[in-house]
């Protein structure tokens, strides 16, 4: 338990500015106004996470720290370092302004037994142990839940069954994948893959530019384009590498890329690592777009928003985003990771659920992984764009090709959503039945209305007792929590599927339901 002093003597002394000390005092300021602790003193060594310092209390002292500091201070770290003397020794390490420095003393770093002592080097001279301590420390939280039985990550899936699999040696009906129209087992997709392998091998030869290049990597690129209503497509090795390769070529040093705060990572990570000015706006806020469009101003400016919005479920404005872009002469780059295959009367994406023209998105990303079955992302567009990104996206460069087995498997899926567009039509019916199901129950499903449904639990604990419950009953969820997403927004994320049949969802609804009455989430 945490060693603390109540407060029955008064103040230790009057705070002065030494690491320790000040977080000492943050510290406490957070538990007096957050909790019902009457607290004077705590341990320099106690657990804060014992003390009660939660995320969204780790949050708020690391903003404090960071304005008196004058650091950037990394919350996910501060909420990993259990205790002032940890939290400490990570401040110190971080670069500091010039007054800073001079303001701080050797006195200031706090008492000899509390300072880090050296450790012992190797016979090599490298202290290797002490070079991994860091790590060891930021796993801590890892190795606790693994201890308590509430680590649900990774779960290792060895049969795959329609819509249930076989997860940890437990059968679970799956309700938390992408393939949103259940082609992951279809016998026109796996047969494909394999006339392609025999054909191909297994691997490649090289880069695309070199070696790596075949005919299949053509027919499929040809029929993505054809499929988005683009002049031409190129295909990247992961989704992640499309938006990291796209963004960081497309814009630079001088230019201005804005994004909506709830963009994927792979977008935020592309949009940093262009050099450009980066500016988000307020998440679907039009207004708040359009301010940001005004600053940037004059100069070569990209906008770059999801379709729909991964851990919400939530579609872009796009229609506004269009006439604003036009109206600031501005590019635009839309991710189509979940709304290929999922939106539109076909399955071809927001331009057709919006109705919009085929010129209206300038850059249209998409992945082969989730409603293709497969791997690897793509950029469709004007050939202006895609030549470019050939020659110059060191993501596709220097990254081995796409196995052409994999590119097949992709055109195999593009042929089955033309051929069946009744996938996207039962998609659709399941998704109006899972969340008036969910809503009956009282689950805040917060702004989806997509196959993406999140189960709002603003709560790590309740989202890790749900997730335990759920999957014990032969569920399988998806617990997300900070940072994937907000410290206030824990929740499962939930995704349906057209190989769900009314059974099957019918089953979700009942055991999410026994467990929100347990974890007293619900309360019908």
């Amino acid at each position: 338990m945490a060693q603390i002093t109540s407060s029955s003597g008064g103040s230790p002394g009057a705070p002065d500015l030494s690491t320790h000390r000040l977080i000492h005092e943050k510290i406490l300021q957070w538990l007096r106004s957050e909790t019902s602790l009457e607290v004077d003193h705590i341990d320099y060594d106690a657990s804060l996470f014992e003390l009660g310092v939660d995320s969204l209390g780790a949050a708020s002292i690391a903003a404090e720290l960071e304005q008196d500091t004058r650091t950037t201070v990394n919350p996910e770290v501060v909420y990993e370092l259990e205790t002032i003397n940890e939290l400490a020794g990570y401040l110190d390490s971080l670069p500091v302004a010039p007054a800073r420095q001079t303001d701080r003393s050797a006195a200031d770093a706090g008492p000899p037994e509390l300072q880090d002592a050296p450790a012992a080097a190797g016979s090599d001279g490298r202290d290797s142990d002490g070079l991994l301590q860091h790590y060891e420390r930021l796993n801590r939280r890892v190795k606790s839940l693994k201890e308590q039985g509430l680590y649900f990550f990774e779960p290792e899936i060895s049969v795959h069954d329609g819509a249930w699999v076989v997860a940890d040696g437990k059968r679970m009906l799956m309700l938390g994948s992408y393939e949103y129209l259940g082609l992951l087992g279809h016998l026109h997709l796996r047969n494909t893959a394999i006339a392609a392998i025999e054909e191909f091998g297994t691997g490649h030869h090289g880069v695309r530019l070199l070696a790596g290049t075949t005919t299949v990597h053509r027919r499929l690129e040809a029929k993505l384009a054809a499929f988005m209503r683009a002049e031409d497509a190129v295909v990247f090795s992961s989704g992640y590498v499309t938006n990291l390769a796209t963004l960081s070529t497309l814009v630079g040093r001088g230019d201005c890329v804005i994004g909506d705060q709830w963009n994927h990572a792979s977008i935020v990570d592309g949009c940093r690592m262009s050099g450009a000015e980066f500016r988000e706006f307020k998440h679907n806020c039009m207004d708040s777009l359009a301010e940001n469009l005004e600053k940037a101003q004059g100069r070569r400016t990209l906008v770059v928003v999801d379709a729909v919005f991964s851990m919400d479920g939530d579609i872009v404005d796009l229609p506004t985003v269009v006439e604003l872009c036009r109206k600031h002469q501005a590019l635009l780059m839309v991710d189509e990771a979940h709304s290929l295959g999922v939106l539109g009367k076909t399955g071809r994406g927001i331009q057709e659920h919006f109705g919009l023209e085929p010129d209206d998105i300038d850059v249209k990303m998409g992945t082969l992984s989730k409603t293709l079955a497969g791997c690897g992302g793509f950029i469709a567009g004007r050939k202006e764009i895609t030549t470019y990104l050939r020659h110059h996206a060191r993501g596709y460069i220097f990254s081995g090709a796409l196995p052409a087995g994999q590119a097949s498997v992709a055109i195999a899926a593009l042929e089955i959503i033309e051929r069946e567009p009744e996938l996207v039509e039962r998609l659709w019916e399941n998704v109006a039945h899972y969340l008036r199901g969910l809503k009956t129950l009282g689950f805040d499903t917060g702004n989806s209305v997509t196959p993406i449904v999140p189960v709002m639990t603003r709560n790590d604990t309740i989202t890790l007792e749900m997730t335990r419950i759920c999957r014990s009953e032969g569920l399988l969820v998806i617990p997300v929590c900070f940072p994937a997403v907000p410290l206030d927004a824990p929740r499962l994320r939930t995704c349906v599927s057209a190989i769900h049949s009314r059974q099957d969802i019918d089953f979700a609804l009942d055991v999410l339901a026994r467990a929100g009455r347990q974890t007293k989430l619900i309360v019908s």
